[in-house]
This record gives structure tokens, sequence and C-alpha cells, in this order.
């Protein structure tokens, strides 16, 4: 059935290829944008990838499209890369960086400005019928990615789900005004929720199953931590898997071009394939994405189908940013907005810099490519002052409690309190040893314990489950909530038995009671003591205040050095010699060049412009929940 469903796609791709150097049917094509999130490029077929048939869908399209060879995006992660390819604007301008930022009121995100302009927009302008199905909580409708569309589904379900949905609207459009369909996959993305055929396709279960079991999210970060390395047979199960994720969509995407050519519309569509970043399978010692600017980050696929182009492969290196006006070029749209992008269509082999950016709460990495030689700089902010005690002493901003040893009847005494950078929002966390109380059950210290419904277990948990035991003396940590006077456990880490950990207690506060050196403050059901003796540590503060924030970048950029408030390191990768760029240059004619190239670029850029001041929402308990299954939140 396979076979036949592939047979037919060739069919149907080498008709619509058979007009190539001819006039487009109509004035207006249809228009499809298709991106695969977290999708790296030297993962597809049609890329040189030869050891699993990830995409043999994308593999036919791209015979008969252009194929850009060398893209590369313009962040490595989701947030700050979908809103440059949608405006042809690089972070910098655009203003959205965090999707998640963490401050002593909780948690916010980047909302892109009412006042850029997405090509979503200019298509709605311009008389086509628009859509967006998608699935990033990142892209949630509410954070102005929703510009432009007629109808926008921030919450359209996996890859076949997103291709019924677009099938429907579909059917539902108004005969004779053409149509723009934006559709987001996230089924590439950890902790790749694809049908277990496809999870198993090409490794079998028990294999894979390391990485799709509850405690898979706890494995992730324990390896991005620097706590746990993958041998090479668990490396080569997570590569499998990734792939049966890939090949899922290819198979979903082969469904839809069946039905676009059902509907009599594939030939009149433009097609555009792109990823928003890819992913690192620890070729820099971590897994997953969202941490830097390798070129396992930056390198994305770019198959662009225009009717009555003649395909072609296109190796001068391009950026996301060119897709802006390249798309309307493609669709005919002659007032094309000015934008940082170049059209590949009228200059396809046209040599420019290729600009990314990476922003953390702390530092600011930049990449900038010419040719095959790439410059990193980072830049990193001065040390912020500490807050005051009492300016972050005060209900709702997150402390941890270290207790002194001594069962108090739910009244401790602290051996030292810590500010903790957590959001607010994070569910309270007690760590101790299971001990026995009044009455039956799970005990630390006087606080009784309730497991919660599917409650994960992750640390040492044993292989076999009925062999998990949860005995007075072992050490854990206890993620939940109180309800009542019973502490209800969600996730329970397990230490190794015989472990010893100290009594502690992390939490946003409810009840402040001070009196100079001394007095108590309240974490969830719990009154803990302070006096003279209690040590106080206020570092973790310094994460909360906001830094480096776009001033600050647009500052690096004005000055093309060092500012009074950062300091910055470079160094040069030769990515013909070093594609894995393992090898860092920190010297050199080159390194100066490249320097002085990139301090050039920054003054061009901020010169053009910037759209009005970022705006930020505070992020609920349900987008925290959908980012933390992500791996964005912790």
């Amino acid at each position: 059935m396979q076979a036949n469903r592939i047979q037919l796609l060739t069919l149907l791709l080498a008709a619509a290829c058979a007009g190539c150097g001819e006039a487009p049917a109509q004035s207006k094509p249809n228009v499809i944008v298709i991106c695969m999130d977290t999708v790296r490029a030297d993962r597809l077929g049609c890329y040189g990838y030869e050891r699993r048939a990830t995409t043999p869908t994308l593999d036919r399209l791209a015979e008969a499209a252009l194929l850009f060879e060398d893209t590369s995006a313009t962040a490595g992660w989701t947030k700050p890369s979908v809103p440059s390819f949608m405006t042809g604007t690089y972070p910098v301008q655009h203003g959205v960086y965090d999707g998640s930022a963490r401050g002593l009121d909780g948690e916010v995100t980047d909302i892109l400005s009412p006042e850029a302009l997405t090509f979503a927009e200019v298509f709605s302008d311009h008389g086509w019928q628009t859509a967006a199905f998608i699935r990033n909580a990142q892209l949630r409708a509410g954070n102005g990615f929703e510009q432009g569309f007629d109808l926008y589904c921030d919450q359209a379900g996996d890859a076949r789900e997103i291709r019924w949905r677009a099938q429907d609207w579909l059917d539902s459009l108004e005969s004779g005004r053409p149509f723009m369909l934006y559709l987001h996959f996230l089924d590439a993305h950890w902790p790749y929720p694809v049908p277990d055929e496809y999870a198993t396709k090409f490794a079998d279960e028990q294999a894979v199953s390391l990485f799709r079991a509850p405690g898979s999210r706890a494995l992730r970060e324990a390896v991005n931590d620097g706590e746990r390395i993958l041998d090479e047979s668990e490396l080569e199960a997570l590569g499998a898997l990734y792939d049966g994720s890939l090949r899922y969509i290819d198979d979903q995407l082969a469904l839809l071009f069946e039905g676009l050519e059902a509907r009599g519309i594939f030939e009149d569509t433009i097609v555009c394939v792109i990823a928003d970043h890819g992913e690192e399978f620890m070729e820099h010692g971590r897994i997953g994405h969202g941490h830097g600017l390798s070129e396992s980050l930056l390198s994305v696929p770019w198959i662009l189908r225009v009717p009555g182009r003649e395909p072609d492969r296109i190796e001068t290196p391009v950026s996301l940013v060119d897709l802006f006006p390249t798309l309307l070029s493609a669709a005919g749209i002659r007032e094309v907005p000015a934008t940082e992008g170049v059209d590949r269509l009228a200059l396809p082999r046209a040599e420019r810099a290729i600009f990314a950016e990476h922003k953390e709460p702390r530092s600011y990495l930049q990449a900038f490519r010419v040719g095959q030689h790439k410059l990193t700089r980072r830049f990193k902010g001065a040390r912020a002052e500490v807050p005051e005690l009492a300016d972050v002493l005060r209900p709702g901003v997150r402390w941890e409690a270290k207790i002194r040893a001594g069962r108090m009847d739910r009244h401790y005494a602290a051996r030292a309190l810590e500010l903790s950078s957590d959001p607010r929002s994070d569910p309270i966390e007690i760590k101790g040893h299971l001990g026995t109380g009044p009455g039956p059950g799970l005990w630390i210290e006087d606080l009784e314990v309730r497991l919660g419904e599917q409650v994960e277990f992750y640390g040492h948990v044993p292989e076999d489950s009925s062999q998990l035991k949860l005995e007075p003396g072992r050490a854990v940590k206890l993620v939940g909530e109180f309800e009542g006077r019973v502490f209800v456990a969600r996730r329970v880490k397990l230490y190794e038995e015989g472990a010893t950990v100290s009594h502690e207690l992390r939490g946003p506060l409810t009840e402040v009671e001070s009196h100079g050196e001394s007095g108590r403050v309240r974490i969830g059901d719990v009154w803990i003591d302070f006096d003279w003796e209690t040590r106080w540590d206020l570092d973790s503060a310094v994460d909360l205040v906001p830094d480096l924030a776009r001033p600050e970048i647009v500052a690096v950029l004005a000055s093309g050095a060092d500012t009074p408030n950062t300091w910055s390191r470079g160094q040069w990768f030769d990515l013909r010699q070093d594609p894995g760029e393992q090898s860092p240059r920190e010297q050199g004619e080159r390194l100066e060049r490249l320097w002085v190239g990139l301090e050039e670029f920054g003054l061009r850029l901020i010169g053009r412009g910037m759209h009005a001041p970022v705006e930020r929402r505070a992020l609920d308990e349900e987008a925290l929940a959908k980012l933390r299954a992500l791996g964005y939140v912790r």
C-alpha cells in the first residue's frame, strides 16, 4: 500500500514538473508553507542521508523543486526562529527571544509586536485566504504569531490530525480565491510523540523505550547537565527514534499531497518545506536544542516547489530570513516590503553573510558566517548587584529552606534560607528521608505524604517496577503540592539505597513574619523559623535580575565591541575542514576579518531599525505545563 502511494506521488510530481519553463496557470497560486519543527537537514535523503529511508516523499518533491543545500536558521530553537522567517528580520529586530523568562514575579514570554509584518498579513492583504495549524506551545495564540491568519489553530495535534484539519479547511474555502496555508509539525521534537509503529520503525521497542518512558525527561536533563552520558547503543536508539519520527511526518505529507491532487489543486500550489532549527545528538555533549548556535542546530532544509520553475540545487549559503521575500516573489506579489532577506528566485546564488543569535538570561551569543568561515562570539553581562533581603523576603517569592534536625510538628528551624531561581509557579519540592509517623502511610519527618495519580518516578528506579520499594530511611525528593495537611507527590526522585540527603523544603512563601533577625516564613502548610544563626544565601537573585535585554543587545551591536555592562570572547571555525565544529580557533587573521565583518554587519542592522519595544505576557499554569512537557521549563 505504501509503495503504491509513493509511486502515485512520483507520477504527480512528474506531472507537476512537466510544464517547467512555462508561465504559471493562474496569477495567484495557492501557497503551502510546511515547517517541520526540530528537523536538521542532514537527516533527509535529498540532503544526502542514506542510512535510513526517512523522507521518500520529500526526496521526490525535491526532484521537482529548488533545493537550498546550505540553509541556516537565525536561532537554535523555535521562539526566536519562527518570527524571523515569518517577518524576514533577525531576532534583535523583531525582539522575540524568551519563551519563558524567569523573574521574581513569575515567568513571562515575549510577544511578537503588532508592528511586525508577517508574510501571512501580506498574503491576506492581497486576497489570499489564510490559515495555520500549529502544534508547539511556544506559538500559542496571543503570542503574536497569529497576525494575518483568518484561522489560527494552535492545538492542532500530531501530523495526522494537522493533515485532517488542513484538508477540512481546504474543503470549506470560498472558490475562486487562492489560499495560503501554514502547517507546523512537532512530531520530530522531543519526546517524539509518534505512533508506536513509527517509533520502532528503525529500532526495536526495548531500545527506544528508554526515551519514551515516563522518566525520559529526567534522563534528558541529566545528560544535558553532564550527569549522564549516553553510550553508543543508547545514542543509536535515540537516532533511530528521531528518524522514525521524520518518517511519520513524511508519510503524512504523502497523504496531504495526494489529497491536494484529488482536489485538483496540487499543480497550481507552491509548496515550501523548511524547519525552524535542528537537533543535537551529543555532538557537543548535549541532546536536544536551544543551547547554542552550532551547525547541527542551525542547518535546516529548505525545499521550494514553484509551478513553472525549473528544479535546481542551490549550493550558496542562504538564511531563513530569505523566505519572506522569496515566497512573496514566487506568488507574484511585486510590492514586497523591505526585509533583511534576499529574493532567492531573482538572486539564487547571491552571496550574503549569514547571521544567527542566541540569548540566555546573562549572556548573548552571535554566529556570523562568510562562506564556510564561521565566527561565534559570546557576550556575558557584568555581575548584577544582589538585592536587599527586604526586597525578596515576601510572599510569592520562591525560597529553599534547609532544615535543622528535629521534628517540630510542622514547625521547623531553618539552618539556611536560600533564594531560589526557580519560577514561583513551580510545584513545591521536599527532600529528605522516608520515615514513620503517627499513622500509616508515607511520612517525611511529621509530614504525611500521599502519591498522586500517575506519579512519575525517576532517579535510581529499578527496571522491574515490582521491585520499587518506598521504605523508611530511603532518601527521596518529592515534587507536588499540599492538599490540606497532606503533601501529594506528583514526581518522586529516588536516590540510591543508603544515600544520605539533608532535609529541605522549596517553594513560594505564602506568609512572612519578620522581627529583626528572627521571624518565620511559611511554605505550603509548613512554618519555618529563622534567627541570628540562620545562614542567608541571596546569590540566586543574580539570575533573577533582568539583564542583556534587547537594549543591551542593541548596544553591543552599535558599539561593535564590549560595553560597560558586558565582556566578550570570540572563536572561529573553518567548516570545510571542521564541519562538526570540534576545533575552535581563537586567533589569526581570519578571526580578525570575521570580527570586523560582524561589527560592520551589526551597525548596518540596527541602522535599519527595530520594531516597537518588546511586549511580554505572563505564563499561566496551563501554558507552563505545555512548555514543561516539551522540556522548555524545568
